[in-house]
């Protein structure tokens, strides 16, 4: 099989993301007139049977605009987590709730549960194989009002359930084997809804089930399918009550839409107008004002292996239609630029997870670099950079979606 890489991934952003002291009221304000508003309208919302879909014209986006953090997220955090031994934490995934920050990696570590003061609760469940137990996991959900943590293995056959105090309460099945599945959990209703990698010799892309296993309602995968191929992602940013889903495929690109799973339909709700144009390497993501995407040219290593280059990212408003190439700064301290912004956007918040030493030393360079930083957000950066220790534990940055 040949292999890719894809320079835009998720875990890649949160190392490089930096951010705010812990409630940073201080900080950026939401404009009300930003860079986007001088833009060209990009796209149209057009119906067809009966869904809303928002269309973006490629060539209609022509300037790279800048625009802050608090255009996006309030109130930016740090948190420093606990430092014992058995709360440390890889770099990698986060997911922020109401009361709780969920760490998990792709190593041997479990996944770690603390609370939003960084205080460490528990492991949840274990890295194994046997009941309760797991080894890679595709995608996680918190779901507090339900009392319930459930995490989605690779090539799952069940989904994984615990309660907020880590402890094995569930073991879902499913009806076939789910190849990087995402999905989206009711404790209260017990019902469990799945989109998954459509591989051509499986019957269903997407279904609802009850945790009994009973099925309520089946999406043939149809134009979907695809070759058997583990380039390709799955993506649910679920920044809102809607389940929403779309597939970024890495070798039989072609034109495709984001959708949201509800009633026995996927419903289309964005997509890309390429005008005729070679369709480029690209994948698509929501926010509650915004649709975000990302496209990128195809680049060759050797005979086996490609890669790709820099994404170009773009963003269109939902209500204006206005559309743009855009990059983030940081107006919170000192308008520090972060890079890939879109790729840690989800479960409605802005999220990343970075070592002490990177952070450190990132503020540190930053400090040293810039000139215009206000007086302000400097003293606010250079308190932060000096209370940080090698030895701490990794720090998670968030920044509720607005």
């Amino acid at each position: 099989m040949k292999n890719k890489q894809w320079k835009s991934a998720g875990w890649l952003a949160s190392l490089m993301f930096i951010g705010g002291l812990s409630s940073c009221s201080n900080g950026g304000q939401s404009q009300k007139n930003s860079a986007l508003d001088t833009q060209p309208i990009a796209g149209s919302v057009e119906v067809i049977n009966g869904d809303s879909i928002w269309v973006c014209n490629l060539s209609a986006l022509k300037d790279t605009v800048v625009l802050p953090l608090s255009y996006f997220a309030d109130e930016l955090q740090i948190v420093k987590l606990d430092n014992r031994d058995e709360a440390l934490v890889p770099v990698r995934n986060v997911i922020v709730s109401d009361n709780y920050i969920l760490v998990w990696g792709k190593d041997q570590t479990p996944f770690k549960l603390f609370d939003k003061s960084g205080k460490f609760l528990a492991n949840v469940g274990s890295f194994g194989q046997g009941p309760g137990e797991y080894q890679l996991i595709y995608d996680a959900q918190i779901d507090e009002t339900g009392g319930r943590i459930y995490l989605l293995p690779w090539n799952a056959k069940s989904l994984l359930a615990y309660d907020l105090k880590g402890q094995a309460v569930q073991s879902i099945p499913l009806p076939g084997l789910v190849p990087k599945g995402v999905f989206k959990a009711n404790t209260k209703d017990s019902l469990l809804s799945v989109f998954l990698l459509p591989f051509d010799y499986l019957p269903y892309v997407a279904w609802t089930q009850k945790f009994n296993g009973e099925i309520q309602d089946t999406i043939r995968s149809r134009h979907l399918a695809i070759k058997p191929d583990f380039s390709n992602e799955v993506y649910s940013n679920k920044n809102g009550a809607d389940f929403d889903v779309s597939l970024f495929v890495f070798w039989e690109r072609r034109p495709d839409s984001l959708y949201h799973y509800a009633n026995g339909r996927l419903n289309p709700r964005f997509t890309m107008d390429f005008a005729k144009k070679e369709i480029p390497i690209h994948d698509y993501k929501e926010l509650p004002r915004h649709f975000l995407g990302s496209t990128s040219v195809e680049k060759q290593l050797d005979e086996n292996n490609f890669t790709t280059e820099v994404p170009a990212d773009f963003i269109m408003d939902k209500e204006s239609l206005k559309g743009a190439f855009y990059k983030v700064e940081n107006d919170y301290l000192g308008n520090l630029p972060i890079p890939w912004f879109p790729y840690n956007c989800s479960n409605g918040y802005y999220t990343a997870n970075m070592e002490p030493a990177t952070l450190k030393e990132t503020l540190e360079k930053y400090l040293e670099s810039a000139k215009d930083i206000p007086a302000t957000d400097r003293e606010r950066m250079q308190k932060l950079a000096d209370s940080i220790h090698e030895n701490d534990n990794n720090y998670i940055l968030y920044a509720k979606l607005k």
